[in-house]
């Protein structure tokens, strides 16, 4: 509630300072040279012969992060919004225009793309209204009826892939989908001195790594056969695919640490089936019709593995430390 009334204040103190910069601009521009075109009554701001309205203004400051309403809470800061962000953004668009950019097909398709995308969000926004919240009821009876998903181990033995770029990972995933051997690639790829022992990170206690690898950590946990290999994991130092060795001893998490991690997985489960439901219904009245010939054509070249080999990355870098919070 607290941050919400602080979002209204500071609502309506963005309102009263374009207000008076709205009356700066009639004095500064009123007294502007008599042949130029008179102002509007809510024109905020004229660059060449683009308008822009106080509304819009209003609409692109509500449009910035909570840092940047933050710079706005001043008349300095207002008044360098209006002219290193709202003209500048004008001109640049300006500019792009003359020089033809609006019609290169590349940039048409990414605008028409962002416009089915906005449109998309718009209309999710109103189908699934209401159809995600969770009780408290629904929360406690996931975690009674589901207690082996939070039976973890106390120890794991894992290995990890740990790769620094986009296109090795690439590499290493599709070798992976070709059931290539793991340690033989952790070898191959890994940054770290772990590729020694086929990507070996040992046993590793529950909240035994630093806080910097929480999400390495909870994929770790997560494992729950011998050979399972987690999703990708993006640490501060690169991409990480860690596999299960070994597990030994058991206990269940406690309900308050797991229950809001149960209600956004009930909340995303619920926004989920309502959106393959929505779509599913969609598909029943539409004709949709696919050219398999290009389709088949399609997936040989994206299935098509890399004609390069890839050469051994030389950089070393530091593999999770085993620190203590």
């Amino acid at each position: 509630m607290r941050f919400i009334h602080r979002e209204t204040r500071m609502t309506k103190r963005l309102l009263a300072l374009a207000g008076i910069l709205l009356i700066a601009g009639f004095l500064v521009f009123g007294c502007g040279k008599s042949k130029e075109k008179e102002m509007g009554e809510k024109e905020i701001v004229r660059v060449n012969d683009v308008s822009i309205s106080l509304d819009e203004f209003r609409q692109i400051s509500e449009g910035q992060s909570l840092e940047g309403k933050m710079r706005l809470l001043n008349e300095k800061g207002l008044r360098d919004f209006l002219d290193n962000y709202v003209v500048a953004r004008e001109l640049l668009s300006q500019e792009a225009k003359r020089k033809g950019y609006e019609k290169n097909p590349e940039i048409q398709l990414k605008i028409e793309n962002f416009k089915k995308m906005m449109l998309m969000d718009a209309l999710m926004e109103e189908v699934l209204k209401g159809k995600t919240e969770v009780s408290e009821n629904e929360i406690q009876q996931y975690y009674k009826e589901n207690q082996d998903r939070f039976t973890e181990p106390q120890e794991v033995k894992i290995r990890h892939i740990f790769v620094t770029s986009d296109a090795a990972l690439k590499e290493v995933l599709t070798k992976l989908s070709q059931k290539e051997n793991f340690s033989k690639l952790a070898e191959a790829y890994n940054m770290d001195k772990s590729r020694e022992d086929g990507g070996s990170l040992g046993w590793i206690k529950r909240g035994q790594l630093a806080p910097s690898f929480a999400q390495f950590e909870e994929a770790a946990f997560s494992l729950k056969n011998r050979g399972d290999i987690s999703e990708v994991v993006q640490t501060g130092l690169g991409y990480h695919l860690i596999q299960l060795d070994e597990r030994r001893g058991s206990a269940v998490r406690p309900y308050d640490k797991v229950k809001e991690g149960i209600r956004h997985f009930l909340q995303t489960k619920k926004r989920q089936d309502a959106y393959l439901q929505y779509v599913k219904d969609l598909k029943a009245k539409a004709t949709v019709a696919v050219n398999e010939k290009l389709w088949a054509e399609e997936e040989k070249r994206v299935s098509k593995p890399p004609e390069e080999k890839p050469g051994k990355e030389k950089a070393s870098h530091e593999s999770p430390s085993k620190e203590s919070k």
